[in-house]
């Protein structure tokens, strides 16, 4: 059985408070669909490549995403307020993931290089 990244749907989520610009929002945990369709939407937004409209609707879909995670209505009309005024960048928002992090996911895994040496007896 292959491990969920986050929890499942539930009726309660774990949450997290983060400051933007001052103000604690508090934030549920993403679900694993939207993590990936962040991921993906973030890769569309970054590639030269793509079309500028797709890009467009690709940021949108980001913020979107992130805004869902807000919990309550007055924050999500102050990260709106913020956005508008021009003082809210994308970067601001990136807490409401890494927020959910545990320390252990940070540390590579232990790599073990061969066997020792066995000993031989005559």
């Amino acid at each position: 059985m292959i491990p969920t990244m986050t929890t499942p749907d539930s009726p309660v989520k774990e949450t997290r408070d983060i400051d933007v610009k001052g103000h604690v929002i508090v934030v549920k945990q993403l679900m694993d669909a939207q993590l990936l369709l962040l991921a993906r939407e973030a890769r569309l937004a970054q590639n030269p490549d793509t079309e500028q409209g797709r890009r467009l609707a690709a940021v949108g879909r980001i913020f979107d995403i992130l805004e869902s995670a807000i919990i309550e209505d007055k924050d999500q009309e102050y990260i709106l307020d913020l956005t508008t005024q021009g003082k809210l960048e994308l970067k601001d928002l990136t807490d409401f993931i890494s927020a959910f992090e545990t320390e252990d996911e940070g540390e590579q895994p232990k790599v073990r290089r061969g066997r020792p040496p066995a000993k031989r007896t005559q």
